[in-house]
């Protein structure tokens, strides 16, 4: 199956090559088109991006002016090619966790009806000894919450849903993904690890007054468009965590 990766990255020289390195692993898994969107970085990511491209025609470059994440997000959502079966993204400073791609879409080739998966997401901070992987010996925290990275969708899906709502600051995604379970998708709760979040102090979400404002947003956006009718709920169980993740005391 093909499956889009879509990689916005803006000032990413950091941990770009990994984030990369960490799809580009699983090339025998699936075929995959990863769509990187440069959203102006003024550092040497679009360099580190390129030489990456040479060696591994599946990652597909686009420049754009810098013009923030929401756009970026629906630049990316253009570039998906018409013979995409799943889309799902990466943060260019996260990893894939290995095996993933694998593992995740056997259900979809079985069942053509299965719209959606979702998994959990492991928060760390530190990489271990390979760069593509994280720090198992530091403080992890095992996450089923708000990341499209956790995502595994039909691009079919994905059109239905429409385009990232570009009034928002931070919290498009939790918009979008708001949006894709109120359309009631056939979904699959997966108990693994599907991403791996890097927690580090350049976060865009590290302004907890913007992270607030824009999630209050996004949350009483979904609930006047259930009240009207126009949605279904959550689906119950749909998010989980443990108590170190909620505190966030480490992070």
């Amino acid at each position: 199956m093909k499956i889009a990766v879509m990689v916005a990255a803006y000032n990413a020289e950091r941990h770009i090559e990994a984030a990369l390195g960490s799809l580009l692993s699983q090339r025998a898994d699936a075929e995959l088109d990863i769509i990187v969107v440069n959203d102006g970085s003024t550092d040497a990511t679009p360099e580190i991006v390129k030489r990456l491209a040479e060696a591994a025609p599946e990652i597909r470059l686009i420049e754009t002016p810098n013009q923030g994440i929401t756009r970026t997000r629906n630049v990316m959502l253009d570039a998906i090619a018409p013979d995409t079966d799943l889309v799902t993204t990466l943060d260019s400073d996260d990893l894939s966790p290995p095996g993933r791609f694998a593992r995740e879409q056997a259900p979809f080739a079985a069942d053509p009806t299965l719209e959606m998966s979702y998994g959990y997401m492991l928060v760390f901070r530190g990489e271990g000894d390979d760069p593509v992987s994280p720090d198992f010996d530091g403080k992890t925290a095992r996450v089923r919450g708000i990341h499209l990275g956790a995502m595994l969708a039909r691009t079919a899906l994905m059109r239905r849903t429409g385009r990232f709502d570009e009034s928002f600051v931070q919290a498009e995604d939790t918009d979008f993904l708001f949006r894709l379970l109120e359309s009631d998708p056939k979904l699959l709760l997966r108990d693994e690890t599907s991403y791996y979040y890097r927690r580090h102090d350049n976060n865009i979400s590290r302004d907890p007054s913007i992270v607030r404002r824009e999630f209050a947003r996004a949350l009483m956006a979904s609930s006047r468009r259930r009240r009207a009718g126009l949605a279904k709920g959550i689906p119950p169980n749909f998010f989980d965590h443990d108590d170190q993740a909620i505190r966030g005391d480490w992070y």
